[in-house]
């Protein structure tokens, strides 16, 4: 495995949406990720030779930013590279408020943030579809970096 984190560009958005659709059950259009570039959202990416092995999508908003997305491909997932990718984010938006959203049962991802120095910032109640039909929808907690 060679993994290179790199700077993300439109054309690799057929990738993106790919790995997007399989990762979520409410996935972005092919569309909605290109539009997301033409507005200014960056991408961030990491490759395993011709693979997408993960992205990062982020958008500034004024003086902070967003993260919009982060996701590995399942055979790439515990191998740190969220961590790489949203490390690479910090760096490169260096005395930036970073914010984000993540489903509260997504422990895991809670904290590789918190490693990373987020901290929990509030709960946005039913805020995600359920993963499965019939679910309840799901609370997300709000987390930003540096804290306060």
């Amino acid at each position: 495995m060679s993994l290179i984190f790199k700077q993300g560009h439109a054309d690799d958005l057929t990738a993106v949406y790919k790995l997007n659709s399989e990762s979520f059950s409410e996935s972005w259009s092919l569309e909605g990720l290109q539009g997301a570039l033409e507005e200014g959202y960056e991408l961030f990416r990491c490759m395993d030779n011709n693979t997408l092995a993960g992205y990062l999508l982020s958008h500034d908003v004024l003086d902070e930013v967003h993260i919009m997305q982060v996701v590995v491909a399942l055979p790439y997932r515990r191998k740190s590279i969220a961590e790489q990718l949203s490390r690479n984010l910090l760096n490169v938006k260096p005395n930036r408020r970073v914010l984000l959203e993540v489903r509260a049962s997504n422990h895991a991802a809670q904290a590789l943030y918190a490693k990373l120095g987020f901290v929990r910032s509030g709960v946005r109640k039913a805020y995600y579809v359920p993963e499965h039909e019939g679910d309840a929808r799901e609370n997300a907690i709000l987390m930003h970096y540096p804290p306060k």
